[in-house]
């Protein structure tokens, strides 16, 4: 009856009931349990076969998570008889000494575990007395190869990578399951699971907190152990897993580590940018800390039985109110961040150099930064790939580093891995500095495989905080040389593929392009709304926006708008009451997206084709609000029913008409855009002159051919001595002026703002950091 649970107990109420039907598309079928996918067309056979474990512990996982829970809440046979059938069968077909189980990934085996686990204890009372000792010997030869595997110094997941907190919880929680079953050695199983996990909480983490695989690995790993260290503490073991000085310090990583005014974190290091589930939920519950329940309400999401059992009443605290500090560096993981708040209106930027952990996640990405803020990702990151694939995207052309003769840092990724060092890092009350030593990333991997090759490559990063009228901004300094003669040297900078780029010398205007005019029209909330703006028979709309198109030649016509919804729940936000003249009204569902984009108008759910057979003249178009949330920058009418339109090329045609040029009525309304937008700044020079433009940096691996938005400063020099300013400017704010100086001191930045100047003192002797005035 929880008002907000009770969607979350229907939706999981409703798939075990899917689960259980052979009428239904998700049926799970005893009788023929699992298929495996279809391997994707770059992924190799090998890998494939690795992740056949990973894909049969989460389809086990599914049906236990979900049927078996819906079993225990409401004691329905049919479910508990169903969901129990499924289990013994997979339980049964894939023991752990199956070779698919056997020679796949760990991790795999250890969401087995979890699957085994909560479906022996929520379905086994559903079980007959052989099933029930059938599933527990399996679930037993689990157990018994984590005891070998997670104690073996020569396989690659020993110590630090996630799967020892995938393994280690889940294999706690079955060996708290199986008690019954076997009390003569369920305890030296929860005390070998116990020692895996806090072992890997002492290696694969600093002591700042910060995960060395990044944000989403971290998540994947604490999932099982936080639900682990839940049982112990409800089962009163001698083990308090929450005890553990981690969990002090990772929730300062987690608030570090997320986008401003975003629910996701940075998709550092083999991370997408993500959030996080109801782990953040059990750790708020359990440590009783009001910072992990705000992490929860801002990152977290999860329609699973956790967002249930670790429901709390915590009371949220801020990461301001928490202490948490606006800049840190994470020492074992070589990772600064420095940030001026956690609104969509704050900038965040980090770099990142540290050692490779063998053998861990991990990208050519030494000395790669990232750019945030005033609701933008201006520098962004590749995301996960987990491949060493010459030309993958984890190699260091897809990141925000610099390359030599377009080449970079040696391999990295799936074993491979290359050694960073942050020389220095610094913070005060107007600015941060870090020094990136990428020497030896650029000259070998940990296999001794080469790079680009460089006497040195050192990058200062510099945060500067806002003061007066200037907001915050970056500067990125790179020394870098290869040998004693002249190369091609490349600077780099990843973009957001929703990013344009305005480019005059050495100078990129980037912003992300809103309406196509000087605003678009809305149709807001209002306190009357429910899920759609019903109107009754005969009565006005509730909001219409009414324009007028002079069509300069009769003809068939199709209606094409373009549209876009920023609502959080955009599947409620995305239709229009559509009618032409005096036509008949259609309900249009539009595009479900939150960027502008062309939708071609249809009728219904069917998006049944609509067209206008209009006369020359002059003809009247309605758009009325249906779901509050819909926005529209504008429209054209087209002869062509299959291509959208490209708005360069009918802007200004008589069949293309402004949203906002038309006439409106309440609640619908105009929203102008600021004349001057939100936008990055960039001033790049050299010791020599540059080239800049945006370029794409093509890549092929197992996820296929990808494409990732660049910009890019190319020069010829023996040194380069690139020097970047990133500078985020709101909306109608000034645009500074920015000026490059050489002096016998070394190189000057000036930044000249409307009330001050920043000069920036780069120093010509390597061993002295830049210094701001």
């Amino acid at each position: 009856k929880d008002p907000e649970l009770a969607p979350v107990w229907q939706g999981i109420l409703a798939k075990a009931e899917g689960m259980c039907d052979p009428q239904s598309k998700t049926y799970l079928d005893p009788e023929h349990p699992f298929s495996d996918r279809a391997r994707g067309e770059y992924e190799p056979e090998r890998r494939h076969a690795a992740l056949l474990v990973h894909t049969v512990g989460r389809k086990l996982s599914e049906c236990a998570e979900t049927v078996g829970f819906a079993y225990q809440i409401t004691g329905r046979k049919d479910l508990g008889r169903h969901g129990a059938a499924f289990v013994y069968a997979m339980a049964k077909e894939y023991p752990s000494t199956r070779p698919e189980i056997a020679k796949g990934f760990a991790g795999g085996r250890g969401d087995v575990m979890h699957g085994l686990a909560l479906g022996y204890d929520w379905l086994g009372d559903a079980m007959t007395d052989a099933q029930r000792q059938d599933v527990a010997a399996s679930a037993k030869g689990y157990l018994e190869q984590f005891g070998e595997e997670f104690e073996n110094p020569k396989n690659w997941w020993y110590k630090v990578h996630n799967y020892n907190g995938v393994n280690g919880g889940a294999a706690g929680c079955l060996a708290l399951a199986l008690h019954d079953a076997y009390p003569n050695e369920y305890q030296a199983w929860v005390d070998h699971a116990v020692a895996i996990i806090e072992r890997w909480m002492d290696t694969g983490f600093d002591k700042e907190g910060s995960y060395f695989e990044g944000v989403g690995y971290s998540g994947y790993g604490l999932g099982n152990t936080v639900l682990f260290a839940d049982a112990l503490r409800r089962a009163k073991s001698k083990h308090d897993l929450f005890q553990q000085p981690l969990f002090a310090h990772y929730s300062t990583y987690l608030a570090l580590s997320l986008l401003p005014g975003e629910r996701v974190y940075d998709a550092r290091n083999d991370s997408n940018y993500a959030g996080l589930g109801g782990m953040l939920l059990g750790l708020a519950k359990n440590l009783d800390s009001g910072l992990y329940r705000w992490l929860w309400d801002n990152s977290g999401g999860d329609k699973t039985f956790q967002r249930i059992i670790f429901a709390n009443q915590v009371a949220p605290v801020d990461p301001v109110k928490a202490g948490v500090p606006l800049a840190d560096h994470f020492q074992g993981r070589g990772l600064c961040v420095w940030r001026t708040g956690w609104t969509a209106d704050d900038v965040m930027f980090s770099i990142e150099a540290g050692p490779y952990y063998a053998t861990t996640h991990n990208q050519a990405d030494k000395g790669h930064f990232t750019l945030y803020g005033l609701g933008q990702r201006w520098a962004t990151d590749t995301g996960y790939a987990n491949e060493n694939s010459p030309h993958g995207r984890g190699q260091a052309a897809a990141h925000s580093c610099v390359l030599i003769e377009g080449k970079g840092q040696a391999r990295s990724g799936a074993g491979l891995g290359t050694n960073g060092t942050i020389v220095s890092f610094t913070n005060n009350s107007r600015y941060g500095y870090a020094l990136a030593d990428c020497t030896e990333a650029y000259q070998k991997n940990n296999r001794g495989q080469a790079g680009a090759g460089v006497e040195f490559a050192r990058r200062h990063a510099l945060f500067v905080y806002p003061k007066g009228k200037a907001p915050a901004y970056a500067v990125v300094l790179d020394d870098i040389k290869q040998n004693g003669e002249s190369h091609d040297f490349t600077w780099q900078m990843m973009l957001d593929d929703q990013m344009e780029a305005t480019i005059r010398d050495d100078q990129a205007l980037l912003a992300r392009p809103d309406a196509s005019g000087d605003g678009y029209v809305d149709s807001p909330w209002t306190s009357s709304d429910d899920a759609v703006a019903s109107v009754a028979p005969g009565a006005q709309p509730p909001g219409e926006l009414h324009l007028n198109i002079k069509v300069p030649k009769a003809g068939t016509y199709t209606l094409w708008a373009r549209v876009r919804t920023l609502a959080d729940e955009p599947s409620k936000a995305d239709s229009f009451f559509v009618c032409m003249d005096d036509g008949q009204r259609t309900d249009w569902h539009m595009p479900t997206v939150s960027s502008w984009t062309w939708g071609k108008v249809s009728s219904g759910v069917p998006h049944a084709p609509v067209s206008y057979p209009l006369t020359a003249g002059t003809h009247r178009l309605m758009i009325g609000r249906r779901e509050p949330g819909a926005q529209v920058d504008c429209v054209v009418l087209t002869t062509n029913a299959e291509e959208p339109p490209v708005l360069s090329e009918v802007r200004g045609q008589p069949l293309f008409a402004e949203a906002e040029s038309g006439t409106v009525s309440a609640p619908m309304r105009v929203v102008r855009m600021a004349k001057t937008p939100t936008r990055l700044l960039v001033r790049i020079a050299a010791a020599e002159p540059v080239t800049l433009k945006t370029d794409i940096c093509h890549t092929e691996d197992y996820h296929g051919l990808g494409a990732f938005p660049l910009l890019r400063a190319d020069t010829k020099a023996v040194n380069p001595r690139f020097a970047a300013v990133l500078l985020p400017l709101p909306a109608d704010s000034p645009t500074p002026k920015v000026g490059f100086a050489t002096t016998p001191a070394g190189q000057e930045i000036h930044v000249r703002w409307p009330d001050h100047e920043d000069v920036i003192l780069w120093p010509d002797q390597p061993d002295q950091p830049p210094t701001l005035r």
